[in-house]
């Protein structure tokens, strides 16, 4: 008797349905972690939702996945264009040179903000955690990736930290959406 191996590849994303479940605001400036965003982009496509870059800075921004060439993404918006309503959720991807300078940044803290306010999901991921504690008026919870629902903060910690939060930033969008 035969065996077949089970296929390990991912589920394709629709085209068709690219959006279909929500856009998802991600907020990044040039030096971000590029490979937290494919990871988080990957899934949520998969999902039927579409990432909207966001930064203070036009054009192109660059970033860098760990151990890997720098990647270009066209800025689709700037902080102050569109409020926490127009999205769905929100992804603050690592990158201690991006942080930094959003940190520095009156309409991305204030979008930010706004997210919190919503109650809309908000992932933070690497050094991105610390500016969103901060903002949130929380102390840092020295975690590797942050989940806020409702205002609330919860941390993920270990190996497994980033891909947990990544998982469950998915799924708490899609629990928005249907209690809405």
């Amino acid at each position: 008797m035969a065996f077949s191996k089970p296929n390990a590849r991912q589920n394709r994303i629709d085209l068709n349905h690219l959006g279909a479940s929500g856009d998802i605001a991600v907020l990044a400036v040039d030096g971000f972690d590029a490979g937290d965003l494919t990871d988080i982009a990957g899934s949520a496509e998969r999902a039927g939702y579409r990432t909207v870059m966001i930064s203070p800075k036009k054009g192109l921004i660059t970033g860098r996945p760990q151990g890997g060439d720098e990647m270009n993404f066209v800025v689709d918006a700037q902080p102050g264009e569109k409020t926490a309503s127009a999205f769905t959720g929100l992804v603050l991807p690592a990158g201690a040179a991006s942080i930094e300078r959003l940190r520095n940044d009156q309409d991305a803290r204030l979008l930010i903000a706004d997210f919190l306010r919503a109650g809309a999901p908000v992932c933070a991921l690497g050094e991105a955690v610390a500016l969103l504690a901060e903002i949130a008026e929380t102390t840092d919870p020295k975690s590797d990736a942050v989940l806020a629902l409702k205002g609330d903060l919860f941390a993920a910690d270990g190996d497994d930290a980033r891909a947990d939060a990544r998982s469950l930033f998915i799924k708490a969008m899609s629990m928005t959406a249907e209690a809405a």
